[in-house]
């Protein structure tokens, strides 16, 4: 009998949550609700995204700028956090926290999506290519994280919101983020000045790790400082665009690269968090973090070995 081949997409939905919410501690890991709720916002997100990116024949620069979309729709839309007035509020001008908003782009970005993405795809590289979603699941998809995000987050954070038009502005700007996504760059762009030095597996895994250690410093230790809120943000968007420039000169976007160059550089990302887990458990108070950090070490391990026989 032969042996079924593994669906790329249910990968991916199952993977997107599990640094940015499990790994980091930031979600309670034994209650269902959170569970499913986290489920149907990353596991579509990131799946949507994918799946524009290449329908539309885009490169990995309409990711990034969906991923200010998808920012706003989990921090805005669900969550309130960009807008509430009681936390998080350094920088906050014209009723918006823009260090913690600045923040969220640069963890979403690299944490829920591009990390996810690449290794997804480098699991999968027969399939990188091509789409993963019927047009029928794309829309079941849609539906599934509006409602999600809508209805959800009335339930969950349903105080301090702006009005209308704070919520028209958020459907403006998520509107803009699709149609600069469409007439963005295609793939070839990620070929544009990438080095042809030849790397191994382990320099990109290492080099990948310290420069997300570098951006997450950054993300935490400028927000802290007295400093004015534009200062911060400046600081925050340098080391986080310093990080992707690397990532686009080295080639770690190039269509052509190798799967287990990108799926070392997905993990550079994803080992910052496991290698924080055990402090946020301590944080936290729970063994939760350092649990599945532990399992997502041994299946990113695994996944090497993999890789490594099949190239």
């Amino acid at each position: 009998m032969q042996r079924r081949s593994p669906s790329p997409a249910w990968f991916l939905f199952w993977f997107a949550p599990l640094t940015a919410e499990y790994v980091s501690g930031s979600a309670p890991y034994l209650n269902p609700f959170i569970w499913l709720a986290n489920l149907l916002l990353y596991g579509p997100g990131v799946l949507l995204i994918r799946e524009l990116r290449v329908r539309w024949g885009k490169g990995w620069l309409a990711v990034f700028i969906l991923a200010v979309a998808y920012m706003i729709a989990e921090e805005g839309l669900l969550l309130n956090t960009l807008f509430d007035p009681t936390k998080n509020t350094s920088g906050r001008l014209l009723g918006v926290n823009w260090v913690w908003t600045t923040g969220m782009l640069v963890v979403h970005t690299l944490v829920s999506l591009l990390a996810p993405l690449l290794i997804a795809e480098a699991r999968f590289p027969e399939r990188a290519a091509e789409p993963w979603l019927s047009r029928k699941a794309f829309y079941q998809l849609l539906v599934l994280f509006i409602v999600n995000v809508l209805g959800l987050g009335r339930l969950l954070a349903p105080h301090d919101r702006p009005g209308i038009a704070g919520f028209c502005w958020q459907l403006v700007i998520i509107g803009g983020c699709l149609w600069l996504a469409k007439n963005s760059p295609g793939p070839e762009w990620e070929s544009r000045l990438a080095t042809a030095a030849v790397r191994s597996a382990r320099w990109w895994f290492f080099t990948s790790l310290a420069g997300m250690f570098t951006t997450m410093v950054a993300e935490f230790v400028f927000p802290a400082l007295p400093l004015p809120g534009v200062i911060k943000v400046a600081l925050m968007l340098t080391a986080f665009l310093t990080y992707l420039a690397w990532f686009r000169r080295e080639g770690a976007l190039a269509p052509a690269q190798k799967p287990i160059l990108r799926f070392a550089a997905g993990c550079g990302i994803v080992s910052f968090w496991i290698l924080l887990s055990p402090l946020m458990s301590l944080a936290k108070g729970n063994p939760g973090p350092v649990l599945f950090g532990a399992g997502t070490a041994l299946f990113l391990w695994r996944e090497h070995r993999r890789r490594l026989a099949a190239d």
